[in-house]
Parts: structure tokens; C-alpha cells; sequence
């Protein structure tokens, strides 16, 4: 046993973190400090910052929320469930920013998955830009070598990447074989996306797979010339009054594939200006970022595209998360990360809800949170997840 113990500790420390492997070992479990660890492309703040007017109500952060047998106070919640930063935007409004698990309006909060979010944008801008005809085109017309891993590939729209439906093999766990970690980890996320079996018929089944973002990735960056961070950096970035810098993390120093499944690394207060994007259509201010006939699309529901196994009212399109009670308008469109990074956006509302954190906090439901939020004023929003 000590023998194995010894071999096992030298193999361990010989483990280094530019492998796969190495990263697997060393660094196990994500959390929100990963952007320490990986490289990344840097963002400068706004010369000219934009906002939001700061109108603190303090009667939402005495709003009573369900926590298990008992009532607490937002204030409370906000304080006892690892969160790191709350804040509820209306009207352009900051309603209510609170900070807690020694997190200040300066510190870093990083987005897992809502990062995918924020690349469905990307693809739209690109649209727009004229790199990308449509979201129709056949993943081969920017990655022919594909079709040599399959023939299915053929049949791959980048709009399946963008629905979670590209048939794509995605093994959803996290050991080592996995295909969730090594989206994560994989040093060389370029050269691993590209030998991935096409498991299921394209277009038809949902399956939350990393690997589709990563692969709309590599399209942005064959279509524009740029990797995708530096083209989001020109074309969205510097376009929303960043109060602070920013970054998105890389696979690897030699790599340098930006990780369009997570990553973006930021303040929590300009976090919220991407749902005021969204909310203002694609504009901000007087320009128009986004196409605005891309993001209704991104917000149109599509009664194929409800996912079931989430609950009866959730759809997913281009990346978003929408929720809709008749089927055809969303009353709420979200970002969702891992550890409970959310973006949530209520249209009708004109509301935005960033909640950031180490992880989960043992609270049942983020989503009845903002609810309780949303509706406290107003006729309830039947929120049922």
C-alpha cells in the first residue's frame, strides 16, 4: 500500500497543468477562482463609463424569501448563500447592490455558462457584419475538415450549435474520460473539438453540450479573421460603457482558443449592461450593437425548442434560456452559469437581476427569488421552475 501510495504522489506531482490530465488532478472542481488559472485576453474600461442611476429602494432587501421552513429577508439571503454580488435594475434604475463572502463593486465575478449567452450575441453580430450569411449555413462551410470525422457534419447548421441540438457526442460528467471537463480543461481546445463522433441525429434532440460553443467559436474566428474574443472586444466590448477592465480566459498559453463555453470574467455591474442590451433590443443608445432582428429571434419561442426535462415553461434558443407561459412571448430570458451566476431579464418589467456567487447557498430555487422580485409590485408571474 505504501508502495502505491508513493507512486501515486509521484505521479501526481509530476502532473503538469499544461495537460489535460495535469489539470484534471491538480485542479479538480471548478470554482469562481479559475480565472486565475487560465490565461486570457485582457479588456480596458470605458474612457466614457455608462450608469445606471442609482436609486437604492430599500424595501427590497426586506422582502421576504422562502428558504427552506422560514422566511428571511433578501438582505439575509443575500448575506448566508455564498452569493457575491445582487443587483436589481429597473428602468435604468440600480435599485438595490449588495455584496457579500468578502466581495466588493470591484471585484471579479466570472460567468461559466453565461458566457454562452454572450456568444449567441457574437454570432449575431457577425450576421450582421456579413462574416456569418446565416445561422442556416452548414457548420462544414467554415470547418470543411469536419467532414472527414463525419458525414453528419454536413448537417449540422450553426443554428443546431446554438439550440444544444448538434447530435454532437457530449458525455455529461466529471471524470477523467468525460467530455465536461475536458471542454473545461483541454489545453488545446481547437484540435480536441475537431475529431468529436457525431452521436445522434442533427436537429433533433436537446443535449446541453460545451462543445457546441466551442465550435461556433472556431466559425467566428474562421469567418472574421479574429479570435473571437478580440472580435468581441472591438465590436461589443468597447461599445457598452465598461465601468471596469475585464477578460475572457483561453484554453492554454499556447492555444490561446478563447473559451466561448465560460470564462468572461468581469464586474458584476457590467455584467447587467448585456441585459440591457437585450433589453433594448441590440441598441445601446443610439447604436445598434446587435441586430435587432437577431435578438428577437434569440427571444422568439419555438414550442420545438422547449425543454421539457427543465420544466414545461423553458425553452432554449441561441444560447438564452427563455421562459414562456403561452407559448409564444417569454416573460423572462436568462443566462445561466455554474456555482449560480444568473442573468435574468424581465421584459415586460424592463428589469434586470444579476445574481453572482461562490455557489448555490442551499437556496431550492434562484429563479423563485427573482420572481419575488419581479412581482412584487404586480400581478404574479406564475413562475413555476
Amino acid at each position: 500500500m505504501g508502495v502505491l501510495i508513493t507512486l501515486l504522489g509521484l505521479f501526481y506531482v509530476s502532473c503538469s497543468t499544461n495537460t489535460y490530465m495535469g489539470r484534471w488532478m491538480k485542479w479538480r472542481a471548478s470554482d469562481v477562482n479559475d480565472y486565475q488559472k487560465f490565461p486570457a485576453f485582457e479588456f480596458l474600461p470605458s474612457p466614457d463609463p455608462f450608469h445606471f442611476i442609482k436609486s437604492i429602494d430599500s424595501n427590497i432587501g426586506q422582502l421576504l424569501i422562502e428558504h427552506g421552513k422560514e422566511k428571511i429577508s433578501l438582505q439575509q439571503l443575500v448575506e448566508t448563500s455564498e452569493t457575491t454580488a445582487f443587483l436589481v435594475i429597473r428602468n435604468d434604475s440600480l435599485l438595490y447592490e449588495q455584496y457579500a463572502s468578502g466581495y466588493t463593486r470591484e471585484s471579479i465575478n466570472t460567468s461559466f455558462s453565461t458566457a454562452k449567452s454572450i456568444t449567441g450575441l457574437l454570432v449575431g453580430r457577425a450576421i450582421g457584419d456579413g462574416y456569418i450569411t446565416s445561422e442556416n449555413d452548414p457548420v462544414t462551410k467554415y470547418l470543411p475538415e469536419l467532414k472527414k470525422v463525419s458525414y453528419l457534419y454536413d448537417s449540422i447548421r450553426i443554428a443546431f450549435l446554438l439550440d444544444m441540438r448538434s447530435g454532437i457526442q457530449f458525455r455529461d460528467h466529471d471524470l477523467p474520460w468525460g467530455d465536461k471537463p475536458k471542454a473545461y480543461y483541454h489545453p488545446n481546445l481547437r484540435e480536441w473539438v475537431m475529431q468529436l463522433p457525431v452521436k445522434d441525429n442533427p436537429g433533433e434532440e436537446f443535449q446541453y453540450n460545451s462543445y457546441n460553443p466551442i465550435l461556433v467559436g472556431m466559425v467566428l474566428e474562421k469567418a472574421t479573421g479574429m479570435v473571437p474574443a478580440a472580435y468581441f472586444e472591438k465590436t461589443i466590448w468597447n461599445k457598452l460603457g465598461m465601468e471596469f477592465p475585464g477578460s475572457w480566459s483561453a484554453d492554454s498559453e499556447t492555444s490561446m482558443m478563447t473559451k466561448m463555453e465560460s470564462g468572461i470574467n468581469l464586474r458584476a455591474i457590467d455584467f447587467a449592461k448585456f441585459g440591457r442590451l437585450v433589453l433594448n433590443q441590440g441598441a445601446w443608445n443610439d447604436q445598434q450593437i446587435i441586430p435587432a432582428d437577431w435578438v428577437a429571434k434569440s427571444i422568439q419561442i419555438d414550442p420545438h425548442h422547449n425543454v421539457k426535462e427543465f420544466g414545461e415553461e423553458i425553452y432554449y434558443e441561441n444560447f438564452w434560456w427563455l421562459y414562456s407561459r403561452d407559448k409564444f412571448t417569454p416573460y423572462i430570458i436568462s443566462g445561466w452559469g455554474h456555482l449560480g451566476q444568473y442573468l435574468y431579464i424581465f421584459p415586460k418589467k424592463n428589469m434586470i437581476v444579476v445574481r453572482m456567487g461562490k455557489g448555490l447557498g442551499s437556496v431550492e430555487s434562484w429563479g423563485k427569488v427573482f420572481k419575488v422580485i419581479a412581482e412584487r409590485d404586480s400581478v404574479p408571474l406564475n413562475f413555476k421552475k
